[in-house]
């Protein structure tokens, strides 16, 4: 087994909570703008209706920011959950061993549960 990473430090932790609160901004306005994008109302008003190809074409770009904002969602609330973390305890933790999560990784992925041995086994399916 690895050496344990060391505890992070309150520079490294400001700059993990500064990523994650400058992305979860981001994302708000993503998920504003690909919710407006999926409105029905939207594109009935914009005279879409009247051509079958025209429908269609909508239908599609509709269900793609649909599926876009439900991702952004899924980002925003694990970036939620590690804020949390960050503001209690077991920030930085993997949630599966209970190790510390290395630092490259965190910067990587801020919002990460698990270190990168049990993501991996997780992927892999071991």
């Amino acid at each position: 087994m690895a050496p344990q990473p060391p505890k992070l430090s309150a520079t490294r932790l400001r700059k993990l909570r500064a990523a994650l609160e400058s992305e979860r901004v981001q994302l708000l306005g993503q998920v504003e703008e690909l919710d407006d994008a999926a409105d029905v109302k939207n594109w009935r008003e914009s005279g879409f209706d009247d051509d079958p190809a025209d429908a269609g074409s909508a239908s599609f770009e509709r269900e793609t920011a649909q599926s876009l904002s439900l991702h952004a969602k899924g980002l925003l609330a694990q970036i939620e959950d590690a804020l949390r973390r960050m503001d209690g305890d077991g920030y930085g933790e993997c949630t599966t061993c209970g190790r510390r999560i290395d630092f490259a990784r965190l910067e990587a992925l801020p919002y990460t549960t698990q270190c990168t041995d049990c993501r991996r086994r997780e992927e892999s399916g071991r």
